[in-house]
């Protein structure tokens, strides 16, 4: 069995058993009791949809939908009524959540948008979606600092909306990204492009506050994709973003990545900035969302033959070591499923995916600046 083969069959276990569960226990059960952390789930909506679309299997669907409803009912249970509910089942004071973060909901508020991409517009859920985002979107521009970034939220009771935030920036990146392909209002790809900017002359890839190297670059590679193909508007944005990820992420995923195909997990315990980290020779679940990032851009740096193995050993993990029925390390799976579909089928992988016909004709132009 080929390789593709082979993912296609990893890409079928990680669907079957995330809507399985879903469908059978319930998403309150799921969120609350399985895996309570709401942006993982976003990662499996966003796979969940491409590989309905490559297998037409109508369970997905339906197990998306449901994921949708959950979150638009939990909109506003702890804290502000726009508030999406990031599942962590937080401490609260007065009824307000202490500890509420941008990132992980502009996650949630992504995904909801890939569900509303799918839907009949006419059908109910659709307005649902979209009213819920819409009220979010103006409740979080508190923490939009523009050029400078996207701010942290709430942790610990305090509110922090002064200093940019290195993962919210890049999320933000992706979720203005469907806002505009879902609305097609410029004052979105404006927002996005002010974070695309930040992104590009900050200098916080290492940062160990609420991250890591593997951890920053992983989401940035995913916000890279979606400006590469959704918001940039002209070849010098474009060659900005590309000299960019060369520079930043494909250089650093070549020098560090594991011999067996992953990068190890880097988190530090304890508080954000620790200097106790964790063991270092563990699979670091971010590896698959940094992954689908440099399968991208391989196709626009076709002259990195180190890129090119890279991403073909990351591949290779995937298909023959990952092991889809562990429930227990969803979050392995959520990015794992999402650069599974950016390989096979990218054409499905919301916002960008669409866009490859027409970026495709001028990939030459872009790679011939290396």
């Amino acid at each position: 069995m080929d390789i593709d083969s082979q993912l296609e069959c990893q890409a079928l276990k990680i669907s079957d058993l995330y809507s399985g569960t879903i469908l059978e226990s319930g998403p309150m059960h799921t969120m609350t009791k399985i895996c309570a952390a709401g942006y993982l789930h976003s990662f499996h909506i966003r796979g969940l949809l491409a590989h309905k679309n490559h297998f037409n299997n109508p369970e997905y669907f339906e197990a998306a939908r449901l994921w949708a409803d959950w979150s638009i009912r939990m909109q506003g249970v702890c804290g502000d009524a726009a508030a999406f509910n990031m599942g962590y089942r937080l401490q609260t004071k007065r009824g307000a959540l202490l500890s509420w973060f941008i990132a992980d909901t502009l996650d949630q508020a992504y995904a909801l948008l890939h569900v509303a991409d799918e839907i009949n517009k006419n059908d109910g859920l659709c307005d649902r979606i979209l009213n819920a985002v819409l009220k979010y979107d103006d409740y979080i521009q508190q923490w939009f600092l523009g050029e400078r970034g996207f701010a942290l939220g709430y942790m610990d009771g305090e509110k922090l909306d002064k200093e940019a935030y290195h993962t919210a920036t890049t999320r933000g990146i992706c979720y203005y990204t469907a806002m505009y392909k879902t609305f097609g209002k410029e004052v979105y790809r404006k927002k996005g492009l002010q974070l695309l900017t930040a992104y590009l002359n900050e200098g916080y890839s290492d940062s160990h506050y609420h991250g890591s190297p593997l951890h920053n670059r992983c989401y940035a590679s995913d916000a890279m994709a979606n400006a590469y193909y959704v918001l940039a508007e002209n070849d010098e944005q474009r060659k900005a973003i590309l000299e960019k990820v060369e520079n930043t992420i494909v250089n650093w995923s070549v020098a560090n990545q594991m011999p067996e195909g992953y990068w190890v997990h880097d988190r530090n315990q304890g508080d954000p900035g620790s200097a106790k980290p964790l063991d270092n020779t563990k699979v670091g679940p971010y590896s698959w969302g940094l992954l689908l990032g440099l399968q991208v851009f391989s196709e626009l740096l076709p002259k990195n033959t180190d890129l090119q193995k890279t991403v073909e050993l990351g591949y290779d993990y995937l298909a023959n070591v990952m092991n889809p029925d562990d429930i227990n390390r969803w979050g392995y799976h959520a990015w794992a499923t999402v650069a599974i579909a950016a390989k096979l089928y990218p054409q499905y992988v919301f916002p960008w995916g669409n866009n490859l016909v027409t970026a495709d004709k001028k990939k030459e132009t872009y790679a011939d600046i290396h």
